[in-house]
């Protein structure tokens, strides 16, 4: 369980016309591989996961990068509480879509990661498959991830296990997706 904000609050989202959610985009940066949080033990403190989120709903496109290193709360801020998920969805439209406060988790296993629904409203959705509350679901890359109406596509650059991505190490070298992109990874 998250004690304490995690990220910064935003400002709420304006109920217009337009998605609102394009102009509050944080520029993309390059950035080194996160160093562990506090809370995370030596014995655990190899390489993280390190994942995309490539959202597709609403009229822009928009991709989310994260080191995972703990279980990680996927959701939407809260004004009235001070309860801020690890990782945010305000930004992109969470209310909107139907994603709740405490939508789902990402738990990191040595050879997966697992997606849990936290008994959302609107449901977590894998690959058109509505998930049951509460139970541990694998994810692999490509994986189409839906939390209410808020569709994305997860890419997994990086595992703890081998420090390559699935998809890149299938792939010649001059075939790299990600070559000449920037992302920011959040901790």
């Amino acid at each position: 369980m998250v004690t304490k904000p995690l990220n910064p609050s935003r400002e709420p989202l304006d109920d217009g016309d337009s998605d609102g959610w394009e102009e509050t985009l944080p520029p993309v940066e390059d950035t080194r591989p996160s160093p562990p949080p506090p809370d995370v033990t030596p014995e655990r403190a190899g390489p993280a996961w390190r994942v995309l989120f490539h959202l597709s709903s609403g009229s822009k496109a928009s991709t989310v990068g994260l080191d995972i290193w703990r279980v990680t709360v996927l959701g939407r801020s809260d004004a009235q509480s001070a309860f801020r998920p690890d990782l945010d969805y305000t930004p992109y439209g969470a209310v909107r879509y139907g994603v709740s406060r405490r939508h789902s988790l990402i738990r990191p296993g040595e050879n997966n990661l697992y997606i849990i629904d936290q008994h959302s409203t609107n449901g977590t959705w894998v690959n058109g498959q509505r998930l049951a509350p509460g139970r541990d679901y694998p994810l692999t890359d490509g994986d189409v991830i839906e939390l209410g109406a808020l569709r994305m596509t997860l890419r997994i650059v990086q595992s703890p296990v081998d420090g390559a991505s699935p998809s890149t190490r299938q792939q010649a070298p001059d075939d790299d997706p990600f070559e000449g992109r920037r992302f920011r990874f959040r901790r």
